[in-house]
């Protein structure tokens, strides 16, 4: 018998996360998350795959493109979850799948578009930035640059939304499940070593004038997701620190926003030093030498 509470329940929470994915796109993440656990695989895809269609059917064929790509994203994220990856490794083939299909999705609209697809993104991209514009005049953007980081910027909107998702699920209630098991794993996250090597890659193409612009854009695009990663590094270690002073978790959450808001760049680069110096470890024995004085 279908329990009426949970049909109601679940129809709800597909609302929202409709809702939210289209306003904010990172922001349905965690509802989408929960829907997957709560609905399985069949139910999930089946359900989301008939909005999408409503949705592109509606002539809202970039919204509803954008809409799917998050739906796929939480949808494989899980397949990885429940295999029992860790966070790191999932994160990763959970990126990497998505960024392939939308490489492919990408081509495949070039193809139809044909010579004049340049310029229809262009125009899109101009039709998005102009309400930023006129709201704040004094904000100036090269649409130019904005294009060529489109790569980057579309990874790290879907990293921050799968870190959301895991951050979030059991602080919104709506999980069924009493302990996450990725949760934990995010005050723990270290990038592999190899990555700080890509980061100075990316850091000498970005800016050594090497003469060649490809290859500029793509290390500026790697660039900007090796700050983001590093970033999540130091939010661990700075969540790691506010544990050691014994801060509250209302005082957390407050600092945190600000440093979220304030010091992006900041963090990254204690994410980026903890490579050398493994900040975590040193807060740990600082922490054990107290405990065993007192």
């Amino acid at each position: 018998m279908v329990n009426l509470r949970n049909v109601l329940r679940n129809l709800s929470l597909v609302m929202v996360a409709v809702m939210l994915t289209t306003l904010t796109y990172i922001l349905g993440a965690p509802f989408l998350k929960v829907l997957r656990r709560r609905m399985g695989r069949v139910a999930y895809w089946t359900v989301f795959t008939i909005i999408f269609v409503a949705i592109f059917s509606l002539k809202a064929q970039l919204l509803a493109v954008a809409f799917y790509s998050m739906v796929v994203l939480v949808g494989v994220f899980e397949e990885f979850e429940e295999m029992g990856l860790n966070f790191r490794v999932s994160g990763f083939f959970t990126l990497l799948i998505n960024s392939l299909l939308a490489a492919g999705a990408f081509a495949l609209w070039v193809f139809y578009s044909g010579p004049k697809w340049s310029q229809i993104l262009r125009t899109n991209i101009e039709a998005m930035v102009k309400p930023v514009i006129e709201l704040n005049p004094r904000f100036q953007m090269d649409v130019n640059e904005l294009i060529l980081q489109l790569p980057s910027i579309a990874v790290i909107a879907w990293a921050v939304s799968i870190y959301l998702a895991v951050f979030l699920e059991k602080p919104s209630g709506l999980a069924n499940v009493t302990q996450p098991p990725l949760r934990p794993q995010l005050k723990q996250f270290a990038l592999p070593d190899a990555c700080v090597w890509v980061f100075t890659a990316a850091l000498l193409g970005a800016f050594g004038n090497f003469g060649s612009e490809w290859y500029e854009a793509l290390s500026v695009n790697v660039l900007n997701v090796c700050f983001l990663l590093f970033f999540f590094q130091g939010i661990a270690v700075v969540s790691r620190y506010f544990e050691s002073l014994r801060m509250t978790l209302f005082w957390q959450w407050i600092l945190m926003f600000f440093i979220v808001v304030q010091l992006f760049l900041l963090v990254s680069v204690i994410g980026l030093m903890d490579y050398w110096l493994n900040f975590r470890a040193r807060l740990e024995r600082r922490s054990e030498q107290f405990k065993s004085e007192t």
